[in-house]
């Protein structure tokens, strides 16, 4: 397996858009009960060829491989390997969703990216910078931490207000994270179904990484996602793509045209 050598999370990013001309991320969310085929790691084989040269991103959603015990996680463990054959520009991003402190902290870092050798992965900061910063020991690598997700009960705890600072729990995550990182290793995680918050962080942090989930399925509009969100951005599309059919015998290149169908669409944002 070939990965390319880089200084910073940031750098493999830039890597990942530039060789694939684009900044769309297909989220690898299998689901037995809407695949079209039974073996997981066949299907996501299937799906990584098909779009490999039009993506600059995968997103593994680990809860989906852990719910099907260890056959789950070998057909994850390929997969991972399967894109660094196949398609070495790719970013590998691990929506892990982790959040401890202490030595718990440095062994999920330790499985990110040792074991599972992903280039980034999803990170809470509920429990303060002491949550992030084992994973930031590895220079190469890096972290999106939930900041604004896309759910809407998100705004029952990131909308509400501290009487401090007048700010909301969103902006201080974000403040206070791209605040104590290079900013290269560091990025955060902006649901495509709030375009206003969407703006006004990427006002607040120009260069700082996006992970855009929210499109397609959950309703973000994508053209105006990539308008908003700038150059630093991955936008991400699961369900869309990955089970844009479920017949068997075209699920691979339906995916593919979700693809193409989601890069149009991110092209009239740029405009």
């Amino acid at each position: 397996m070939t990965v390319v050598a880089t200084e910073r999370m940031s750098d493999r990013l830039s890597f990942g858009r530039s060789r694939s001309g684009s900044c769309v991320c297909v989220g690898l969310d299998p689901d037995p009960t809407k695949m079209p085929i039974d073996d997981v790691f066949e299907f996501n084989r299937a799906i990584i060829d098909a779009t490999q040269d039009l993506v600059a991103a995968y997103k593994p959603q680990y809860a989906f491989y852990e719910a099907m015990g260890i056959k789950g996680l070998e057909a994850l463990e390929k997969t991972i390997g399967h894109i660094r054959d196949v398609a070495p520009h790719a970013f590998v991003l691990a929506d892990a969703k982790r959040g401890d402190i202490g030595n718990t902290a440095e062994a999920y870092a330790k499985a990110m990216f040792e074991f599972w050798d992903v280039d980034a992965c999803t990170v809470y900061a509920y429990q303060g910078w002491e949550s992030i910063s084992p994973f930031l020991a590895y220079r190469d690598r890096g972290v999106f931490v939930v900041c604004r997700t896309s759910n809407p009960s998100s705004i029952e705890v990131q909308d509400i207000t501290d009487a401090r600072t007048g700010k909301m729990v969103y902006e201080i995550v974000a403040e206070q994270v791209v605040s104590r990182s290079d900013g290269g290793n560091v990025g955060l995680v902006i649901g495509a179904t709030f375009p206003n918050e969407l703006a006004s962080l990427r006002a607040k942090f120009p260069d700082v990484p996006f992970l855009i989930p929210g499109v397609g399925a959950q309703g973000g509009d994508a053209t105006e996602t990539a308008r908003l969100g700038g150059e630093a951005i991955l936008i991400n599309s699961s369900r869309g793509i990955i089970y844009a059919s479920q017949s068997k015998s075209d699920f691979d290149q339906s995916a593919r045209a979700a693809v193409e169908q989601l890069r149009a669409e991110i092209a009239l944002g740029r405009g």
